[in-house]
């Protein structure tokens, strides 16, 4: 009888531990899907721009400036507009600052320094029909994934999510596509070049063979002119 009140005591305990885990991991959820929520709605539009009004743009990456300009819906690099670009990878990354959202906003910054913004070593410029704006890039907070930017002449600073900054994490020939002329060429040159090394090959090939049956011969010869001796 004992046995079977001490297996009932262990069953009802086991039923409120996996009850009270349930409603832990349902609570769990439910916050982490509020604080996502809470996430998208609090980031705030500090640049209120729309990415098809930019007519050019410029950025700095590893030490080097990138420059492209719009012309009939089309972009070019601005230097050469022989490229031909990834339309989609340069739409993509203008979208990431036009509009651009923070997700905080931190006021009344009196060194810009513990930012990365006194001297920032990267920027990104664009151009509309009626405004020109500069985006001072500053340091990435490793706790956060986030990145500190700024406007000139601001003493705020802002934080934004990482793919604001490494969405531009582009060199141009990232962005330059092969054309139609230029992969057909490649393959007529590989095609070309194969076919010689075959030919070599099958000519090397027949040398061997030559030099084989003409050393049988020799063989032969010599055999047949021991044994007539």
């Amino acid at each position: 009888m004992k046995k079977k009140q001490r297996q009932m005591i262990g069953m009802l305990l086991a039923l409120v531990v996996l009850a009270a885990a349930f409603l832990g991991i349902r609570q769990y959820n439910k916050n982490a899907s509020s604080a996502a929520f809470t996430t998208e709605d609090t980031q705030e539009t500090v640049l209120d721009v729309n990415s098809d009004d930019i007519t050019s743009f410029c950025y700095v990456y590893e030490g080097e400036t990138y420059a492209f300009e719009k012309k009939d819906e089309t972009w070019y690099y601005t230097d050469d507009h022989s490229l031909n670009l990834n339309q989609d990878r340069i739409k993509a990354m203008i979208l990431k600052v036009a509009p651009l959202k923070a997700d905080q906003v931190i006021e009344n910054v009196t060194d810009m320094s513990q930012y990365g913004l006194a001297d920032p070593e990267r920027t990104i410029q664009y151009e509309t029909a009626d405004r020109s704006v500069i985006i001072n890039v500053g340091n990435l907070n490793s706790m956060t994934s986030q990145y500190y930017v700024a406007f000139p002449s601001e003493m705020k600073v802002y934080v934004v999510a990482t793919n604001v900054v490494t969405g531009f994490n582009y060199t141009l020939d990232d962005l330059v596509e092969e054309t139609t002329e230029e992969t057909e060429s490649t393959e007529t040159t590989d095609t070309t070049i194969t076919e010689s090394e075959t030919t070599e090959t099958a000519t090397e090939t027949e040398n061997v063979e030559a030099e084989t049956a003409e050393s049988e011969t020799v063989a032969t010869e010599t055999t047949e002119t021991v044994e007539a001796k």
